[in-house]
């Protein structure tokens, strides 16, 4: 996701924040075990340890995403997070201390007590922080749009949502024209007018943070980007509408899209330098997990034996993966035998009739996709990825839905970022809102989006939130 920098301050805040707390707990933990007097030297003799451990904790937070524009304040978005961070730390250090056979990089009763010390702080800080500053907008981000429309009211309810930090505030409309004009409001916003002469001075003087352009006339906004560009170097952060859109509501915008914004999107995409590491840990992934998905399978298999005894426990299905290979997909059964038999390839509706009872609770947690991992060990899906469509319904919506297409360029997911951003849909118009969040996973693919997503995901598997593609 992309880091800008007006929201730097709030990256740097919750970053300090983790920092303080690490080295709060850190000094307890070591004042606890072995005294206060020993402290300073046990710190200084342990330095190269201490490093490890503070750096594997913010960067693991770095890859949630901790540190990025949150679409929400969640509770259990920052346990999460705290919980990888704590997993991914320990392991660091383990590799570490084998590298380091002949010293010990920090005693196991230490590292211990400063971890749960600092879950504690961390959370702790983290929740108030993010209720007595970021939210009450002790760290605003002010911010002017250019324009008068119907794109730049959007913008403005976009960036002033309750969901999104640090808070935004739309200090004014700048309606630029070559002549001036009578002032006036939008939504209890002023709207000052600005001439090319005027505009520079106008932007200076409201000491803001952001400007964001909303002005459909292209030849009308090009006018200014000579002064723009001058704002830009003194430090007021640029977006357009297509940038703005991207940031804060983490799709891309297909109505203003192009080929030659796709080709863009190809260009800035980061598939081809981690397409290897990706499907590394795919596998790494796969089977280290073994323990866990085997036995829920063999669980999720019993029980739909058991509910239909002649029935088959594994459905199979034609899908089209990367590059327009068609691949069979397998998942546990949860609709009735030969749901299709007289409709042929249909979409599954919301209270579909074809679902069994327990297709429904499988659904709802998704269990019924656990099988696709063979799929991802395979190498005909990925763990994280666009939802591989049936090949008859993917011709349709080739044909209907401009770039639809473009999601074969990336191997198909088990889950994916339209997967936990858009809700469940059965239509034309919902796979063409699904395709904006696709096409936004392909140009900003990495790794630490990978991983922000897996960890959404556990969440719609622990609390059977109804977001499915």
């Amino acid at each position: 996701m992309a880091s800008r920098s007006h929201i730097g301050n709030f990256a740097v805040w919750i970053a300090m924040i983790d920092l303080i707390a690490l080295v709060i707990s850190s000094a307890v933990a070591v004042a606890l075990r072995i005294g206060q007097e020993d402290l300073p030297e046990y710190v200084y003799g342990h330095m190269n340890g201490w490093l490890i451990f503070f750096g594997s904790i913010i960067l693991a937070n770095y890859f949630a995403g901790s540190y990025k524009i949150q679409y929400s304040f969640s509770r259990f978005n920052l346990v999460v997070t705290w919980l990888f961070s704590m997993i991914f730390s320990v392991l660091v250090l383990s590799v570490f201390s084998y590298a380091w056979l002949s010293k010990v990089l920090l005693g196991r009763g230490i590292l211990l007590m400063s971890i749960v010390f600092y879950s504690v702080l961390s959370l702790v800080f983290k929740m108030a922080a993010c209720r007595t500053l970021f939210l009450r907008g002790y760290f605003v981000c002010k911010t002017v749009i250019m324009g008068i429309g119907a794109r730049a009211r959007d913008m403005k309810n976009i960036i002033e949502s309750e969901f999104i930090l640090p808070v935004h505030k739309v200090v004014a409309f700048v309606n630029v024209t070559d002549t001036g004009g009578s002032p006036g409001t939008i939504d209890g916003v002023a709207v000052i007018n600005g001439t090319l002469e005027t505009f520079e001075k106008i932007i200076r003087n409201m000491q803001i943070n952001l400007i964001i352009t909303t002005i459909e006339d292209r030849q009308k906004d090009k006018i200014f980007y000579s002064q723009l560009r001058h704002l830009r170097f003194e430090g007021i952060e640029l977006l357009n509408t297509f940038g703005a859109i991207e940031m804060y509501l983490g799709k891309t915008p297909m109505d203003l899209m192009d080929e030659d914004t796709m080709v863009h999107v190809a260009m800035e995409s980061g598939l081809p330098v981690i397409r290897r590491f990706k499907r590394f840990t795919d596998v790494l992934v796969s089977v280290l997990s073994c323990p866990i998905w085997l036995p829920v399978g063999l669980i999720v298999a019993c029980l739909i034996k058991i509910t239909e005894p002649r029935s088959p426990i594994l459905y199979s299905q034609l899908r089209i993966g990367q590059f327009g290979r068609v691949f069979r997909m397998y998942k546990f059964r949860t609709m009735v035998e030969g749901a299709e038999k007289n409709t042929g390839p249909t979409w599954s509706v919301e209270q579909d009739p074809r679902i069994t009872p327990l297709g429904r609770i499988l659904r709802k947690y998704r269990l019924d996709e656990i099988p696709q991992l063979i799929n991802v060990l395979k190498g005909e899906m990925s763990l994280v990825g666009p939802r591989p469509e049936r090949p008859e319904l993917h011709a349709e919506l080739e044909k209907k839905i401009p770039f639809f297409g473009e999601r074969l360029n990336v191997m198909p997911g088990l889950t994916g970022w339209a997967q936990i951003r858009s809700p469940y849909g059965n239509s034309v118009e919902d796979a063409a809102r699904k395709l904006e969040y696709d096409i936004y996973y392909i140009k900003h693919l990495s790794i630490s989006l990978d991983l922000q997503i897996i960890l959404r995901t556990i969440r719609i598997v622990l609390f059977g939130l109804e977001k499915r593609g």
